[in-house]
């Protein structure tokens, strides 16, 4: 299953190479993001912590005629001081999403589509826990809807997607007693076992997001929130709001 939701993410991501040779318009965008975040780990007795997370983000937008393909990969890190210290990587390695326009209002264009990502997510509680790893990973699919409005000088930029079907890995519900290894085959290893295929009804990841642009510059600002909860034994729960600043690359101003 898995190697069959990371072909199909090859695929994707040829797509928008072929665009690409094909003169398409194409942008990059580098996002630096300011994560206030909680979670809440069944195997972390319950406890719910908070704190801060930075978030390193790479977006790639193709226009391909009216519809629109973008690729994402971001890399975080954070602490989470209260109820014992925790630490928190997170690794987003691809999220590819080919939007269909729905509209011919190129004032507040409007597309639909699927999108596949990829999600990982470690924890550790050395106050708690000790050494233990707490992890959660995610291969998903859902749909995404993305609209632009127009607001004086500025176009404001809405998107949201929610995921329907996902595999997922968790810790096994158990309690290792004394023994615990976090070498790197460990960070490698432990997401990509005990995997579960399942719908809404295990596992829910929304995302929203805010951005407010303006044409003649090179970048702007973004409020974002995401909600990601698993449901079965051991249940988790993350919900982050963040203020993203975004750049585009190479961005030349309009004559």
């Amino acid at each position: 299953m898995t190697r069959i939701w990371i072909t199909l993410g090859i695929i994707w991501f040829g797509m928008v190479l072929s665009a690409q040779d094909t003169g398409n318009k194409t942008e990059h965008t580098v996002s630096f993001k300011s994560q206030y975040i909680q979670i809440k780990d069944e195997f972390n007795y319950g406890l719910v912590n908070r704190g801060l997370n930075l978030v390193g983000e790479y977006t790639l937008v193709s226009h391909i005629d009216k519809n629109i393909f973008s690729y994402q990969a971001e890399l975080g890190f954070g602490a989470n001081y209260n109820q014992g210290l925790g630490l928190i990587w997170s690794l987003k390695p691809f999220d590819f999403f080919y939007g269909f326009r729905i509209n011919n209002n190129p004032e507040m264009p409007i597309a639909l589509g699927p999108y596949l990502a990829g999600y990982y997510k470690w924890q550790l509680y050395p106050e708690l826990q000790s050494g233990h790893m707490f992890w959660i990973s995610s291969y998903e699919l859902g749909p995404r809807f993305q609209i632009s409005l127009p607001v004086k000088s500025r176009i404001l930029h809405v998107s949201m997607s929610t995921s329907l079907a996902s595999l997922n890995s968790r810790p096994e519900p158990r309690i290792e007693q004394y023994y615990y290894s976090l070498t790197f085959s460990d960070f490698v290893s432990n997401p990509h076992s005990n995997m579960t295929f399942g719908s809404v009804n295990l596992y829910n990841h929304s995302d929203l997001r805010v951005e407010l642009t303006h044409p003649e510059k090179g970048f702007s600002f973004a409020y974002e929130f995401e909600f990601m909860g698993y449901f079965n034994a051991p249940a988790f729960r993350y919900m982050a709001h963040s203020i993203n600043l975004n750049w585009i690359l190479g961005y030349k101003k309009s004559k």
